[in-house]
């Protein structure tokens, strides 16, 4: 008898633990069974299951994707018309529903009702929503979460005009990229062609952009202070209804200068507000060896005759208000040494820029520092270069005119003026022996470097130019031992005009001119017929003048042709 009961009992239980699996309790809210997920049945949640999702078709789900800049900030992000979301019920089953905003605001979900999330933050929105099918869904986890962000369409003016398609995750930055460089666009390809990169660069402000919202409130963008900085404020965010403005820059009549010991000086476009941080920053920063406390500010009066010297310290002096066409410099500390580099190419073995001591490093440590020169050196033909001094140029007098190598070249009593135009040619380069530098060790040709010179060891090219009135110029291969009529002649001769008797050899280093009883040619020299009769001083300025262009042109080609030749 209790083996009987037992089994009664086993199988009561079995009978109960199946009805379990097979089906859930009264809904609370219905009292009404919801049959659990099959493999053979449609998934419900609750008694209102089926009115609540139905059935999706996806081809009804957007799939374009938005670029944004990282996770989207619940309290930042206004939501919006056509901004699509998913909504989530967890519980005995697993369930998720697109929503998308309706036109008029607001998210309708059967059997909860309709939802205004318009126009209010992205975490206000999920509150609402998530509080609102909790009451009609209490026995389920609740979710809401953007799955796609809207577009809509806003106006540009100014320097661009048009209507854009833009999200609220796209700044200002990513609009202006796309007004000037959209390469889909058939009219900025156009403009392209016209050097609208250019155009972009020079005539649009960066700093000014005016952002103007729907209620009429006015943004001023600022590119510049945003990529500084990385603050959004300075880069917002779009909203429907829109208007930004893009004006010129109007560097002529609205700009800064900042110089001295920062990392990018130069000329700033001016923004009301400006202060002396903003101006740092718009440098990208003090230099390592900037006196951060002592820093001068040039600011013109107003009749521009003159200037008020403004001492300040940064570090008391950061929000000072900077003023339009202010001059900023900041000072080096009194130890500082520049920075500075030298540039050897050609024939040794290891070409480049290389760093030197400040008034310190010479010719021949430099090359040593380069690895040496190479067998293929050619010494006579080693060339130093040095940047255009304005300062010394403007300091030009009569006493280099005393210069004899070039006086028997002068026709006219303008001599003066005519030897000006051949100095200039020659300034700019430095005279080296390379041969009694490197061979006889002479210490008297071993001069200190200065910052941004370039030393050019060159081969032998083995070719002297002819050029002039000879019937064919250009390089004509060296012998040695021959003298001008020789090269002259492999030249095509004498042209029409040629004046014989004034043939002039000119030394390919120093430049200097010579008659040809008064040196010998060698390997890279230049031989020069002019023409007879020179009518008047203009003339003779015109010849020197081209004579010292070509020159200046051939030693330029002559260094650059040792890539061709190897």
């Amino acid at each position: 008898m209790k083996l009987k009961i037992a089994f009664v009992l086993a199988l009561l239980l079995c009978y109960t633990h199946t009805y379990s699996q097979k089906e859930n309790p009264l809904d609370k809210s219905t009292g009404r069974t919801t049959t659990l997920p099959s493999t053979t049945s449609p998934t419900k949640i609750n008694a209102d299951a089926p009115q609540l999702f139905g059935s999706i078709s996806e081809a009804n789900v957007h799939s374009k994707t938005t670029p944004i800049e990282g996770v989207i900030k619940g309290n930042e992000y206004i939501v919006g018309p056509n901004d699509l979301f998913t909504l989530g019920l967890y519980g005995f089953v697993n369930q998720q529903v697109p929503l998308y905003v309706s036109l008029e605001g607001s998210v309708v979900i059967p059997t909860v009702g309709e939802i205004s999330v318009a126009n209010i933050t992205l975490k206000e929105a999920k509150e609402k929503v998530i509080k609102a099918v909790k009451k009609r869904y209490y026995s389920s986890d609740v979710s809401f979460t953007l799955t796609q962000p809207r577009t809509f369409l806003i106006k540009v003016n100014g320097l661009s005009q048009g209507i854009y398609e833009v999200s609220p995750v796209m700044r200002v930055s990513d609009l202006m990229s796309r007004v000037f460089y959209d390469t889909t666009n058939v009219t900025n390809v156009y403009n392209q062609k016209f050097n609208q990169a250019e155009f972009f660069q020079t005539q649009t402000s960066m700093r000014n952009i005016l952002l103007t919202r729907k209620d009429g409130s006015i943004i001023k963008v600022d590119l510049y202070k945003y990529f500084i900085t990385g603050e959004n404020e300075y880069n917002p965010q779009f909203l429907e209804g829109d208007l930004l403005k893009i004006p010129m820059n109007q560097l002529d009549k609205n700009f800064i200068t900042i110089s001295g010991a920062v990392q990018l000086g130069g000329g700033y476009e001016y923004s009301p507000g400006d202060d002396l941080q903003t101006v740092i920053g718009l440098a990208r920063g003090f230099d390592t060896y900037a006196e951060e406390d002592s820093i001068i500010v040039y600011r013109p009066y107003i009749n521009n005759k003159g200037f008020d010297v403004i001492e300040l310290a940064y570090s008391k002096d950061k929000k000072y208000p900077i003023q339009n066409f202010d001059r900023i410099f900041v000072k080096y500390k009194t130890d500082f040494r520049k920075k500075v580099t030298a540039l050897i190419l050609g024939e040794v073995q290891r070409p480049g820029y290389y760093p030197i001591s400040f008034k310190a490093t010479t010719v021949k440590e430099l090359i040593e520092m380069s690895g040496g020169i190479t067998q293929n050196a050619y010494l006579p033909l080693c060339i130093i270069f040095r940047k255009y001094d304005n300062e010394y140029g403007a300091k030009d007098s009569t006493e280099i005119f005393i210069n004899q190598r070039a006086n028997d070249l002068l026709v006219t009593d303008k001599d003066k003026q005519n030897f000006d135009i051949d100095i200039k040619s020659r300034r700019g380069r430095v005279i080296v022996d390379f041969e009694k530098l490197l061979i006889l060790n002479d210490s008297s040709q071993n001069i200190v470097l200065e910052d941004g010179d370039i030393i050019y060891i060159n081969d032998d090219k083995k070719v002297v130019y002819v050029y002039g009135a000879v019937n064919s110029e250009g390089y004509v291969k060296y012998v040695e031992g021959q003298d001008y009529e020789y090269f002259i002649e492999r030249a095509g001769g004498y042209g029409l005009g040629a004046d014989e008797g004034d043939t002039r050899i000119i030394k390919f280093n120093s430049r200097g001119w010579y008659k040809p009883d008064q040196t010998k040619i060698e390997s890279g020299d230049f031989v020069y017929v002019p023409k007879k009769q020179r009518e008047s001083f203009k003339d003779t300025m015109g010849l020197i003048g081209v004579i010292v262009g070509i020159v200046g042109t051939i030693i330029t080609s002559f260094i650059l042709i040792q890539n061709s030749t190897k």
